[in-house]
């Protein structure tokens, strides 16, 4: 069964929302001492999707050209170079329009995002320790069309005794969908409506995205998306299909 198949079994969908990033971002210090399977809606992923209470803020990669990341640079030397040919092997094979932004950085900072745009891929691949979960994320701002938004992939594994949610869909996920991978895997994709509100900037709309993907040993992949417009970079098949390539892996 290919991807589009899947998804067009998988149905469901769930009145919109709106959150305001800023006010999750102001709370998170406070939530980063509970389990995340405390947070009520997917608002709270959005929180640790921004890079608040990450050990390490991915940035730019620093030094010299991006390396190649065709597939037969699939055996990388490091756990990093090899995830990051993987992630970008698998958004360039489901994506391959996307184009990236120099200079964006931090990479939340929509002010950051109007840079020269290149094919070279501006993506870093750095290791990460949330309260609920530690693994390896990528991160980017891509440009599709005159689409711009942030792009991050994670690879993780739970800490023992804390839930990773969301692993269902909840009242504030918009066109949420859970179905099977082709593998038995679950598959969680939904969007989310939230804004920015700057105390001395017009009010930001943000339009996010989100596939996540648990597998049978207990990984989990998430690709998700921060638009600053009502239109998002890529499709939920071209994500979730992202998330299920078996080469974003650990180990």
């Amino acid at each position: 069964m290919t991807y589009r198949q899947i998804f067009d079994e998988a149905i469901g969908e769930a009145p919109p929302t709106a959150v305001d990033v800023d006010a999750l971002v102001a709370r998170e210090g406070r939530r980063r001492r509970r389990r995340l399977g405390a947070y009520g809606s997917a608002t709270a992923v959005l929180a640790l999707a921004l890079g608040v209470g990450v050990v390490v803020q991915p940035g730019l990669p620093e030094g010299g050209p991006a390396p190649a990341y065709s597939a037969a640079s699939a055996a990388a030397r490091t756990q990093p170079e090899r995830l990051r040919s993987a992630m970008l092997a698998a958004l360039d094979r489901e994506a391959p329009n996307l184009l990236w932004v120099r200079g964006a950085d931090p990479v939340t900072d929509h002010g950051t995002w109007n840079g020269p745009l290149t094919d070279d891929p501006q993506w870093s691949v750095k290791p990460f320790r949330w309260v609920s979960m530690t693994g390896w994320f990528g991160v980017g701002v891509a440009a599709r069309g005159d689409v711009r938004s942030y792009l991050a992939v994670d690879v993780g594994r739970p800490v023992p005794g804390q839930a990773t949610g969301p692993d269902e869909c909840r009242e504030s996920m918009i066109g949420c969908r859970s179905f099977a991978g082709p593998q038995g895997e679950r598959v969680l994709t939904y969007d989310v409506e939230g804004y920015r509100a700057p105390p001395v900037s017009p009010r930001q709309r943000l339009a996010i995205r989100y596939a996540h993907v648990e597998r049978a040993d207990g990984t989990r992949v998430t690709v998700q998306t921060h638009s600053s417009t009502d239109r998002h970079l890529m499709t939920v098949e071209e994500m979730a299909a992202v998330a299920l390539d078996p080469e974003i892996r650990l180990g």
